[in-house]
This record gives structure tokens, sequence and C-alpha cells, in this order.
């Protein structure tokens, strides 16, 4: 499985380290939703799960506040029949660490990702 990569190579030196923080805990969260996705677990998959999806991805059990963002991954998807203010609301409201999951018109699903493009 690959990855979205690390914030040390995405960032120039001196980003700061909450910026940092966000970029990986994104890429970790849609890591393990993925797998948790193969797994057919949902938001509501339990700490245990998460450690499994973890491992099987081949990362260590994540923070409190990664499994909260790997959980939001796995909400409900958002699709293009969402009202614009329903997308704006789940796009704005997963700044700045939490995917969001959506599903296009063929019923294919991806992960939208916030990683600063500033810093």
């Amino acid at each position: 499985m690959s990855s979205i990569g690390t914030a040390r190579h995405f960032h120039p030196e001196g980003t700061p380290g909450d910026i940092c923080r966000d970029h990986n805990r994104a890429a970790l969260a849609t890591v393990v939703a993925a797998e948790a996705r193969r797994r057919g677990y949902g938001p509501d998959l339990s700490d245990e799960q998460i450690d499994e999806c973890a491992e099987l991805a081949g990362r260590k059990a994540p923070s409190a506040t990664s499994r909260e963002a790997i959980r939001a991954a796995l909400g409900a998807p958002i699709t293009a029949d969402d009202a614009p203010e329903a997308v704006a609301a789940a796009v704005f409201g997963s700044l700045p660490s939490h995917p969001v999951r959506v599903r296009d018109r063929d019923g294919r699903e991806y992960f939208l990702v916030p990683i600063p493009a500033t810093a």
C-alpha cells in the first residue's frame, strides 16, 4: 500500500509543527480508513478495530486525535447530489486534519485529504 507521504517530504524546512502534525494525521487517517473500508467497518469501529487496521496497513496504533480523524473519514460520503451547503459544511468542517469521504456518480469512493498548501 502506498501513502500520501509525510509532512517531512512535502513541506519546506521550517514549516510549523502544527501544520506538519495535521498533514501526517490526515495521511494516516486515510491509510487506516481505507483498510477499515475493505473490512466493512464504519465510523463506529472500536479502538481495537482501528488498531487492527493500522497494523494491517503497517502503521502503529494511532493517538486518540488520529482515531477521531479515522472515524471521521469513515462517515457517510458526500455526493454530487448533496446540497452545496452540506458539501461546504463537510469539507470545511473537516479541516485541518480529517479526510472527507466522497462518492462519485458511478459509486466510486474517494477520500478528500486536507493537505496544507502553505505554512
